[in-house]
């Protein structure tokens, strides 16, 4: 694990974003069904990672781009953050059927921690 699985950005226009990603990669735009309001971005399938638009009104801890890793204990690697220099943003959540956890590293860059569910 402690893979990067996934790429989030958000945005004040999110409309206009995905327009633009969808005009010049020619990916396939999908509407999120659940609130926040989202945007799955499909590329052709090959190698890569995926990636969302997000509104950011309201996410004040997802602004910007955030890397999305995949981890196998939110808390042995929330630790390991923290003894490096890093920070917790808030308590984890559940959602999807995932345990998440954002935190911030040295610089203030975001890191989403994902531990996939059973």
């Amino acid at each position: 694990m402690n893979r990067i699985i996934h790429l989030k950005l958000s945005s004040d226009s999110p409309e206009e974003l995905t327009d633009f990603y969808g005009s010049v990669f020619e990916w396939e735009i999908e509407r999120l069904p659940r609130p926040p309001e989202s945007w799955r971005m499909i590329s052709d399938g090959g190698q890569g990672i995926n990636s969302s638009i997000h509104k950011s009104e309201g996410l004040h801890v997802d602004r910007g781009i955030s890397l999305v890793i995949s981890v196998d204990s939110l808390d042995e690697t929330a630790g390991r953050i923290r003894k490096a220099g890093g920070r917790t943003v808030h308590e984890s959540i559940r959602a999807f059927g995932n345990r998440y956890l954002y935190c911030r590293d040295p610089d203030g860059n975001m890191i989403c921690l994902v531990e996939l569910g059973e």
